[in-house]
C-alpha cells in the first residue's frame, strides 16, 4: 500500500480490489479463485494440499502452507436460548447477513453492540442496524424496524476524534513515511503500552464527551476497554468489544436504531425475544453478530486430529504481551497463520516471508518461544 492510500484520500472499496487484482497481474502472482481446499495432510517434510476447481482436484506437494483465512470462523457463534426452536421467524448469524433489503418490511433485532473480527462490516452489529435503517426497514413505522440489544457494555470511540489523537503525527497527512510508522507501532510491546493508551483514551472520550452522555440517556452500556485503554488491548485480545462510531452511535442515541439493553433474554418466543424484565421484543428476524470463534477453526476442518492437537491458540495476548500465533510459530512446523487488518498484514508478511526463506536456506537457528 502506498503512504496516500491510509491517509485523509483513502482508497474506496472498488480501487482497493484494483489494486489488488493489478499487484497480482504485475507480480506475476498465480492466483486461483472459485477453489476449495479439501484437505492439508503432512507427506514427510512436506504437506499435500488437495484443491478443488472446476470440476476436479489437483494436489500440491509444498514445503509451507499459510492460512490467511481471516480471525475466526465461517459460521460464527450462537448463543442459544430456550424458545429458538418454536420462534416463527428468521434467525442468522452476522457472517450470514447479506444485505438488509432481503429483509425489507420486517421487524429485526440484532444481537450484539460490538465489533467481531477486526472491523469486518458486515461482523459488526452497528453497520448491519444502520443497513437496515437506511436499506432494509421504514424508520418509525408500526409494521417494520431496526432494534439493537446490548448484552453487556461496549466501548465506542469516535473515528472523527479519536483518530486524530491516535494517528496524528504517524498516519497522517505530513507524517511518517508509512514504513517508518509501522515500525514505530509495531516497537511498543503491547503491557508497555497500558498508560499510553489510558491517557489517549480519556482524550478521545473528552472530545466524545456529548456522544457518548447521549449514548447514555439512551442507555446504551459504556466502558473503557481493559484497563482503560479503550479499544486496543480488546483488539489485540478478542478482536472485539467495541465500536469505532462512523455514524451509528448518532442514529441510536437520536432513537432511529431501537435499543434494548439491562436485562438477559428469558426465552424467544413464537413471535419475538421475552426478556427477565419482563418486556418483550417482537421479531420477524433475529441476527447474532455474537463473535467469530476460534481462529483455528479452518486449521482444524482440513488437517487430521493428529496434527491438530499440536497447533497453538491463534490471537490473543499471550503471558509476554504477543499476539499467540500469527506470523511466528503455531506449533507445527510448515503451517503458518496470517490474518489481521491491511495495516497487520501490510507489515508481518514479511517476517513470514524472511522466516520462510531462512528455513529454505538452511540459516533459520533457534527460535525463541515464551511457554504458553
Amino acid at each position: 500500500m502506498t503512504q496516500k492510500s491510509i491517509k485523509t484520500n483513502s482508497p474506496t472499496s472498488t480501487q482497493l480490489a484494483n489494486w489488488l487484482e493489478n499487484y497480482a497481474e504485475s507480480m506475476e502472482l498465480n492466483v486461483w479463485t472459485s477453489s476449495t481446499v479439501t484437505s492439508v495432510e503432512p507427506d514427510g517434510d512436506s504437506w499435500n494440499v488437495r484443491i478443488a476447481r472446476d470440476g476436479s482436484e489437483r494436489t500440491f506437494t509444498v514445503k509451507h502452507v499459510v492460512f490467511a483465512t481471516g480471525l475466526g470462523s465461517n459460521d460464527g457463534v450462537y448463543p442459544t436460548y430456550p424458545g429458538m426452536d418454536s420462534f416463527k421467524g428468521q434467525i442468522l448469524h452476522s457472517t450470514r447477513h447479506k444485505k438488509a433489503t432481503d429483509h425489507a418490511g420486517k421487524k429485526v433485532v440484532v444481537v450484539g453492540a460490538c465489533t467481531s473480527g477486526e472491523e469486518n462490516l458486515y461482523f459488526i452489529s452497528h453497520d448491519i442496524c444502520v443497513d437496515y435503517y437506511e436499506n432494509g426497514v421504514v424508520p418509525d413505522s408500526v409494521l417494520a424496524d431496526v432494534t439493537m440489544y446490548q448484552r453487556g457494555s461496549t466501548y465506542v470511540m469516535s473515528t472523527k476524534n479519536g483518530w486524530k489523537v491516535l494517528m496524528a503525527g504517524a498516519y497522517s497527512e505530513g507524517g511518517l513515511p508509512t514504513d517508518v510508522a509501522d515500525r514505530l507501532s509495531a516497537s511498543f510491546p503491547h503491557h508497555f503500552n497500558v498508560g499510553l493508551a489510558q491517557r489517549s483514551t480519556k482524550a478521545i472520550a473528552e472530545l466524545d464527551k456529548d456522544l457518548l452522555d447521549a449514548l447514555r440517556a439512551r442507555g446504551f452500556q459504556l466502558n473503557f476497554g481493559i484497563q482503560g485503554t479503550g479499544f486496543g488491548l480488546l483488539a489485540w485480545s478478542k478482536a472485539g468489544g467495541y465500536y469505532l462510531d462512523v455514524g451509528a452511535s448518532q442514529l441510536i442515541a437520536d432513537g432511529k436504531i431501537k435499543l434494548k439493553s439491562g436485562s438477559p433474554i428469558e426465552t424467544f418466543t413464537e413471535t419475538g425475544i421475552k426478556f427477565e424484565d419482563e418486556s418483550e421484543i417482537p421479531a420477524d428476524v433475529v441476527v447474532f453478530a455474537t463473535g467469530l470463534g476460534d481462529s483455528r477453526y479452518h486449521i482444524r476442518q482440513l488437517v487430521s486430529d493428529e496434527v491438530f492437537k499440536n497447533v497453538k491458540p491463534i490471537w490473543g495476548l499471550s503471558s509476554e504481551g504477543e499476539l499467540n500465533g500469527v506470523w511466528r510459530d503455531i506449533g507445527v512446523k510448515g503451517l503458518w497463520s496470517m490474518l489481521g487488518n491491511l495495516a497487520l498484514c501490510r507489515f508481518h508478511s514479511k517476517h513470514i516471508a524472511l522466516q520462510i526463506k531462512a528455513m529454505e536456506e538452511g540459516v533459520f537457528g533457534e527460535r525463541y518461544s515464551a511457554k504458553l
